[in-house]
């Protein structure tokens, strides 16, 4: 998918991020990588934000009877983040 020319670097960081999550493939691991974004600086954590709004906007234009994000304790992600796997090792 083409990246739009208007849009800054974090921003576009910020919607990946938000797509990733919200994707049902997301593991716990996406989770902590984007706390670590989110805290790199304050610019990451306004991006972040500012990607939220919009995401939940964009929600509410298509009216969804449910927002993208919880809406308690700040900007949190909907839905829960999965554990991937590790293969199973066997001992020889």
């Amino acid at each position: 998918m083409p990246q739009p020319a208007c849009l800054d670097p974090l921003t576009r960081d910020a919607l990946a991020w938000i797509v990733r999550l919200k994707s049902g493939e997301a593991t716990l691991e996406d989770a902590e990588q984007l706390i670590d974004w989110r805290a790199k600086s304050p610019a990451h954590e306004s991006a972040f934000r500012d990607a939220v709004r919009c995401w939940r906007a964009i929600g509410e234009g298509l009216g969804s009877d449910q927002p993208p994000f919880d809406h308690g304790g700040g900007e949190q992600l909907g839905g829960t983040a999965r554990r991937r796997r590790s293969p199973k090792r066997t001992h020889s």
